[in-house]
């Protein structure tokens, strides 16, 4: 019994770290709708083998609310239906198999759990990034006007969190080993595929061709270089930062002057590579979603999407 729940705990990671919707699989992992349950009437329904079509999951997906547009038959809300449709498109929120009535609590729950230090840790970072941001270019512009009481919780706020910023990694790494090394595996693996994004997004982009969609997979060549910037600029950042520090202590001005302005010209592409993230993220969605429902209410005076 004990070597089954191993084999099945197994089997739901496997299917929790695809890229790929996975209610479906999770409703025929469990064990099904309960006897007492069932109507009991001459039109019996039983849930331990189909897929109900209550369309819940499909409600739920982020990535089928982005196209606000998209229709389905009420007898094709399905869970397999939804597998079909999102692909490679899934952002692993795993909102179907929280919203699925079929799948069981005890699944629920270990989905739930599957990626909060992923999440905890995303969160934190983002948390670092925005914040050493914010305190670096308020610091850099204003911190020789502003009074010496709040100079100073910026320019000492934004060294602490410098430093918090750097032991990130290390919890991503200590409390969830697994994921800590598919994010770098994931980041790291370039493919043709990759190449012919980057042709789509400038035939988007430059040419103005919108017939063929961007795909928006996880890890796709965009979120892999926002990665690998991450990756490569933040230890230029902290170590060009520290020298600027230490230069102000124990070196002359010019040295500090030069490592300052080296630590400057670094933040300053962190920042815009910011932006870009935070744009693409949020941002162009947010514009979309409010031209789209501006658009919508002028044609049928109604805040309601029709297709």
């Amino acid at each position: 019994m004990e070597l089954g729940s191993k084999v099945h705990s197994l089997h739901s990671r496997l299917i929790l770290d695809e890229a790929r919707s996975p209610v479906a699989r999770f409703r025929m992992l469990s064990p099904g709708i309960n006897g007492n349950t069932r109507l009991r009437d001459e039109a019996q329904v039983v849930g331990d083998g189909g897929c109900l079509a209550c369309g819940n999951c499909v409600d739920q997906c982020p990535v089928v609310k982005r196209e606000k547009g998209r229709v389905f038959i009420q007898n094709q809300r399905t869970s397999m239906a939804l597998e079909t449709v999102v692909q490679e498109e899934c952002r692993r929120c795993y909102r179907c198999v929280n919203a699925c009535p079929q799948v069981s609590k005890q699944l629920k729950e270990t989905v739930q759990a599957h990626r909060r230090v992923e999440k905890i840790v995303h969160l934190l970072a983002a948390f670092c990034i925005v914040s050493l941001a914010a305190t670096g270019i308020t610091y850099s512009h204003y911190g020789e006007v502003l009074p010496r009481l709040e100079g100073g919780l910026l320019k000492y706020g934004h060294r602490l969190i410098g430093i918090v910023s750097i032991v990130v990694p290390y919890l991503y790494y200590r409390f969830d080993v697994s994921h800590f090394r598919r994010t770098l595996k994931k980041a790291f693996n370039w493919q043709q595929d990759d190449v012919s994004w980057f042709k789509k997004v400038y035939r988007h982009v430059v040419k103005g061709e919108r017939d063929e969609k961007l795909s928006r997979r996880e890890f796709n060549p965009g979120q892999k270089i926002w990665y690998l910037f991450i990756m490569s600029v933040f230890p230029v950042l902290y170590l060009s930062g520290w020298a600027a520090i230490l230069t102000s202590m124990f070196g002359s001005e010019i040295s500090y002057l030069q490592a300052k302005m080296f630590h400057l010209v670094f933040a300053l592409s962190f920042d815009l590579m910011l932006f870009t993230h935070i744009y693409i993220k949020f941002l162009r969605e947010w514009i979309k979603n409010t031209v789209q429902l501006y658009r919508n209410y002028r044609t049928t005076k109604s805040f309601v999407f029709r297709s």
